[in-house]
């Protein structure tokens, strides 16, 4: 019986161990240019490699929406493994849960943005050390802003 709780005791002290190692990530969104409630999606990729396949590498990840003005909007996902991230938004102005591509060429027809990118037009696919970031144990604040310009 002993040797029971003790392997009980070992497994909920790893469940746990993991969240405590795990920070939360605040993300700030901001430059709406389309003031509605349209839901902001999320997704993350862990590498380079993963980044560059773009919408193909990136998982869709659940954000808490914890604070709303008309000019930003804050999230919060919980518990992110320590690592090297980058995080990819789209405000989704029909609430489909996709991201709207134009025909031929694939250009967004949303608004998009990417971490610490901080543009006012996108011109190309932002190279991984531009939008990389560090989670720690703690938690880390990233800002996402917004573009709906595409384009050269």
């Amino acid at each position: 019986m002993r040797k029971i709780i003790l392997i009980w005791l070992s497994f909920i002290s790893i469940l746990f161990s993991r969240q405590i190692f795990a920070g939360d990530v605040i993300i700030t969104v901001d430059r709406f240019t389309h003031h509605n409630e349209a839901p902001v999606q999320f997704s993350l990729c862990t590498s380079e490699e993963c980044h560059e396949k773009r919408d193909k590498g990136y998982s869709t990840i659940d954000a808490q929406l914890i604070e709303s003005t008309e000019n930003f909007r804050k999230y919060r996902i919980k518990n992110l493994q320590p690592g090297v991230y980058s995080l990819s938004a789209y405000h989704d102005l029909n609430n489909s849960g996709k991201l709207e591509r134009s025909g031929i060429l694939g250009i967004p027809e949303e608004p998009i943005g990417f971490s610490r990118l901080d543009v006012q037009k996108i011109r190309r696919h932002p190279r991984w050390d531009d939008v990389k970031f560090q989670v720690g144990k703690e938690d880390t604040s990233v800002i996402v802003h917004l573009v709906d310009k595409f384009g050269l």
